[in-house]
């Protein structure tokens, strides 16, 4: 409502509700959680083994019992904190499963139209290595904060050019209706600034709509003004620029008639996979680090010394050490004796092995240090292993598709704008080539039984040695027709006509 009418408020006021609001969000503290478990910072980090809190009962004035609680730190205690990246361990084999590989760009009738085949080659020109990186990237920042964006836009050499933008930058402004289509979006972002000789942050907002977008940025008074610094403002998506002799002669401003961010999300809930998980990640890392330390602080024997008033224990342990023996002395009959001190190892293995059992079953993910992991060599057996993750992959994969050919509209109304043609992005497939452990001899052999069948190009995505299906089925073609060339030569040196195959 603050959006669409204003709700009586002044343009500055609107943005800074919103970004305070979206600041204090539990989903923005859930994605600025994803990324410190993903970077190793867990909340073990913050505990101090050292210290702890001893509760006394005392006597009141009146007969009755009170409990105080005090803190008491032992300097002398290890504190060593143990941080187990299991959150980092699940996102990178989803996102390595899921776009490891890069994915399969073709357009329906490509076989037969030449007009289609050369816009398939340039849809695959455009799907390089910067491509799948960047959309590997995308995976992850879904699976550690609910979702990602990428932006596309145009980089000063008038190339088509994308990135990631974080998505705690972003406020993605849905239809009120369905919440499906992006109206509208915010990002912000700070920027460190001098004033009177002492840096301080600033915040710079970019409103994104489908026609334009306005720059903003914040005063020392924690004002939101128009940024003077842009000449013109709000600005278009892009400028088409015609230049003679390499001197501009005209801007036309152009705008996608769309926002030109793409938002991915984990799942239809945009929750984080960590969240799933992080009390078992806690409670792991709790254990194994009270057992380090217990482990660090262990003493093989203590003394138990009895009847000695006039030494001080630190003497007689003093002796112990240095001559294996004491003197007994007096009547009152002193008395020393060694104990062992037991830590219940076992009982916290089963507890610790449980407990990673259940990050990888509610984190839907593979544990290769399972014993079942590598028993059976069999293709259905790994599939098997598989299924949890191969589920939780399948959550963000129509997305993931849905993307990518996002994507590739602009692409294609990027080349229909600088070469006259008229490419239709309803035609592009998007195929993923999940990464799994597989037994290469047993999959091959399906793919040669498979042989008419199925598509050649369905056969080489899943063929185990490629990696990159466009490269690889234009490295087919180019050798085909070597093989051609060179059929016809040997007809023609034999006095053979030349005849097509």
């Amino acid at each position: 409502m603050q959006v669409t009418a204003g709700a009586g408020k002044n343009t500055s006021n609107i943005i800074k509700e919103l970004i305070d609001g979206d600041l204090s969000s539990v989903r923005k503290k859930r994605m600025a959680e994803g990324k410190r478990y993903y970077l190793g910072e867990h909340d073990i980090l913050n505990k101090d083994f050292r210290k702890s809190y001893i509760t006394s009962t005392d006597g009141g004035y009146d007969g009755e019992e009170t409990e105080k609680t005090e803190l008491f730190v032992n300097p002398n205690r290890s504190n060593e904190r143990i941080a187990n990246q299991f959150h980092r361990i699940l996102i990178d084999q989803k996102a390595a499963y899921i776009a490891g590989r890069e994915p399969t760009v073709s357009v329906k009738g490509a076989e037969k139209d030449g007009s289609a085949k050369a816009y398939e080659t340039a849809l695959t020109d455009f799907a390089d290595e910067k491509f799948n990186d960047v959309i590997l990237s995308a995976v992850k920042g879904a699976g550690n904060k609910g979702f990602e964006t990428i932006h596309v836009y145009y980089g000063a050499d008038g190339n088509l050019n994308y990135c990631i933008v974080p998505a705690e930058e972003v406020i993605p402004i849905y239809d009120t209706e369905y919440q499906e289509e992006l109206k509208e979006l915010i990002r912000y972002y700070s920027i460190t600034v001098l004033k009177d000789g002492r840096q301080c942050l600033r915040k710079r907002v970019e409103w994104w709509t489908k026609e334009d977008v306005t720059y903003y940025e914040e005063t020392e008074e924690n004002i939101y003004i128009r940024d003077i610094s842009r000449s013109i403002n709000p600005s278009p998506h892009f400028w088409q620029v015609t230049s003679l002799n390499g001197l501009e002669q005209r801007r036309t401003p152009h705008s996608w008639g769309r926002v030109p961010f793409i938002i991915l999300k984990n799942n239809d809930e945009m929750t984080t996979d960590l969240q799933k998980i992080k009390g078992l990640i806690d409670a792991y890392d709790l254990i194994s680090s009270q057992g380090t330390n217990d482990l660090l602080d262990l003493v093989a024997l203590y003394w138990v010394i009895q009847g000695y008033g006039g030494e001080t224990a630190n003497s007689i342990a003093r002796k112990l050490q240095l001559n294996r023996a004491v003197n007994v002395i007096g009547s009152d009959g002193g008395k020393i004796s060694a104990e062992q001190v037991d830590i219940p190892v076992t009982g916290r293995l089963e507890w610790l092995k449980m407990l990673r059992r259940d990050i990888f079953n509610f984190g839907m993910g593979i544990d290769v240090d399972s014993d079942r992991f590598g028993n059976a060599p069999s293709g259905v057996s790994l599939k098997f292993q598989y299924t949890l993750l191969d589920l939780k992959a399948n959550a963000v994969a129509a997305k993931l598709k849905r993307a990518v050919k996002e994507l590739l509209w602009y692409v294609t109304e990027d080349i229909n704008r600088k070469n006259g043609t008229s490419y239709d992005s309803g035609l592009i497939e998007v195929g993923l080539n999940k990464t799994m452990i597989t037994n290469d001899m047993e999959t091959v052999q399906i793919l040669t039984q498979s042989k008419g069948l199925i598509s050649d190009k369905t056969i080489i995505a899943r063929h185990p040695f490629v990696d990159d299906v466009n490269e690889e089925l234009k490295e087919l073609e180019a050798q085909e027709k070597k093989e051609q060339e060179k059929w016809e030569e040997n007809m023609t040196a034999r006095g053979g006509e030349a005849v097509e195959r």
